[in-house]
C-alpha cells in the first residue's frame, strides 16, 4: 500500500514535457505514473537507426540560446555530448538553389532587386532587434511583411514559407511567430550575422530522452508504455485515468498531449464551452521522407524551398553538419512538409510519398538520380505544429482544466517561443511547479 501521505500523479505523455515533469513531480516526493501510447518515451525525438548509428525521425537541433536544455544535458551528465557546429543555411527560389541568411549571400541573391534587399535586411534587423512580442501580436505576419519588408520581399521569399509551414492558414499567422523565430536564429549567430553556430547531440537527442526517463524511474516513478489513455473523468478520490489494459485513480493528473487530444478523451465530461477553446487551436502535422544517400544532394544543411510547385518545404541535410562517416558512409536527407490531415499525403502509403517527392529531386540537383538511394524511411506526426494566430494569448489552452484535479500542458501553450526540446523542457518544469501549488 502506498503511504498515507503520498500524493499519487497520472502524467499523460511520454515526451520532453511529460518527462520533465515526471521528474521534478517525483524528486518532490510524488508517485507519478507516466501513460505514454506508443512503445517508447520521446515523442517527436522518436529515433531510428542509420548505418549502426540513433537518428532523429524528425531533424533536431539546439541553439546556443536553449537555456534549458543545455541546464538539463548537464544535470543527466550529458552536457559533453552536445557537438556545437558550423551550418549551412540555403533558399530554393526561382528555379535554383541561393546562399541566404547572412548579409553577403543577401547581396547575392538575384531574385530581389537592390531596393528590395535594404528593405529586406532593414526589416530583418529590426525583428531581431526588438526584445517584445506585443508590438507584433495584432498583425498577420503577411501583412507586417508586406508593409515593412515589401511586398516583392514577402511573394518572393516569406509567403511561399509560411504556405508551406501553415498550408491555407498561412494568412492568419501571427507576426509574433514569426519574430521570434527570426529572434531566435539571430541571437545563435555571432556579430555581424555569421559564423551561426547549432548543437546536436552525438547518438541523436534520443540520449537525451532515455536518460531522463531513467532518471523518473530511478525517482521512483512509473513509466507505462504502449497504454494509451482512452478516458480521464473526475472520481470522487480525484482523477480516474482509464487506458487499454485498466483504469486508476489518482490525487490528480497532467495531460502533456495536443489539445484535441485532451477533448478526446475527456468527451462529454468537458462542458461545451471548453471543448469549443480546445477545439479551435489548429495544428498542422509533419511528416518526413529520411533518404539514406550514396553521395550529398546539395551543399546545405538547411535549404528553405520557397517555389509552390514542390511538394515539400524544407530538405535538410544532416549529413552536412554532421559527418557521414558517422552513418556507415550514408549521407542523410530529410525532406519536410507540413500540412493539415486532410491533405492527400497525410493517409497515403511511404511508396505514395516517396512518387510524390522523387521527380522534384533533379530540381535540387540535376545530377540525381534513384540510383543513390540505398534506403529511404517516412515518418509522420500529427499536432506538430500549432497555428498561433493574432491575439493568441486569449485563445492558448489554459493550465488549470474544468475538472477538479486535471491540468494541461502542451506545445500550444508555448508563446511567444514556437515549440521545440528547450520549450518542451521549460513547459514541463514550470508545470510540476504549478501543479504542486494548485493542489497544496
Amino acid at each position: 500500500m502506498l503511504p498515507a501521505m503520498a500524493e499519487r500523479w497520472a502524467v499523460v505523455g511520454a515526451g520532453l514535457t511529460g518527462l520533465v515533469a515526471a521528474l521534478r513531480l517525483s524528486q518532490a516526493g510524488r508517485r507519478v505514473t507516466v501513460y505514454e501510447r506508443y512503445p517508447a518515451p520521446g515523442g517527436l525525438v522518436a529515433t531510428f537507426e542509420v548505418g549502426g548509428e540513433r537518428l532523429e525521425c524528425f531533424y533536431h537541433h539546439v541553439f546556443t540560446s536553449d537555456r534549458e536544455l543545455l541546464a538539463l544535458a548537464a544535470e543527466l551528465g550529458l552536457a559533453g555530448e552536445i557537438e556545437w557546429l558550423p551550418s549551412r543555411m540555403g533558399i530554393f527560389t526561382a528555379g535554383r538553389m541561393w546562399d541566404f541568411g547572412t548579409p553577403a549571400s543577401l547581396l547575392r541573391f538575384h531574385p530581389l532587386p537592390l531596393a528590395d534587399k535594404v528593405r529586406f535586411a532593414l526589416a530583418t534587423l529590426r525583428l531581431r532587434q526588438a526584445r517584445r512580442p506585443e508590438p507584433f501580436e495584432a498583425v498577420t505576419a503577411i501583412a507586417w511583411l508586406e508593409r515593412h519588408s515589401g511586398k516583392r520581399a514577402t511573394e518572393v521569399v516569406w509567403r511561399p514559407l509560411l504556405e508551406q509551414k501553415f498550408a491555407a492558414k498561412a494568412d492568419t499567422v501571427s507576426m509574433a511567430w514569426l519574430w521570434h523565430k527570426i529572434h531566435v536564429r539571430g541571437r545563435s549567430r555571432g556579430r555581424g550575422g555569421l559564423d551561426e553556430r547549432l548543437g546536436l547531440m552525438r547518438g541523436s537527442f534520443g540520449r537525451l530522452v532515455e536518460a531522463l526517463a531513467a532518471r523518473v524511474v530511478a525517482a521512483g516513478g512509473e513509466l507505462r508504455l504502449a497504454e494509451p489513455v482512452r478516458r480521464i473523468a473526475p472520481d470522487s478520490a480525484g482523477v480516474r485515468v482509464t487506458t487499454n489494459r485498466g483504469e486508476g485513480v489518482f490525487d490528480a493528473a497532467l495531460f502533456t498531449a495536443a489539445p484535441s487530444e485532451l477533448g478526446r478523451v475527456l468527451g462529454e465530461g468537458f462542458d461545451a464551452d471548453s471543448r469549443e477553446r480546445l477545439a479551435g487551436i489548429d495544428h498542422t502535422a509533419a511528416l518526413c521522407a529520411v533518404l539514406e544517400l550514396d553521395r550529398p544532394l546539395s551543399p546545405y544543411y538547411w535549404l528553405n524551398v520557397a517555389d509552390a510547385g514542390m511538394p515539400f518545404g524544407g530538405v535538410i541535410e544532416h549529413t552536412n553538419i554532421v559527418p557521414a562517416a558517422r552513418y556507415g558512409g550514408r549521407h542523410v536527407v530529410y525532406l519536410s512538409k507540413y500540412m493539415f490531415e486532410s491533405h492527400p499525403l497525410w493517409s497515403a502509403s511511404a511508396e505514395a510519398v516517396w512518387r510524390a517527392f522523387a521527380p522534384h529531386l533533379p530540381r535540387i540537383n540535376p545530377a540525381f538520380s534513384q540510383s543513390w538511394v540505398l534506403d529511404r524511411h517516412c515518418f509522420k506526426a500529427a499536432n506538430a505544429q500549432p497555428v498561433v494566430t493574432c491575439a493568441y494569448t486569449q485563445r492558448r489552452p489554459a493550465f488549470a482544466t474544468p475538472v477538479p484535479g486535471l491540468f494541461h500542458a502542451c506545445m500550444a501553450q508555448i508563446y511567444p517561443e514556437d515549440r521545440g526540446q528547450n520549450y518542451a523542457i521549460r513547459l514541463g518544469a514550470a508545470a510540476a511547479r504549478r501543479v504542486m501549488e494548485e493542489t497544496r
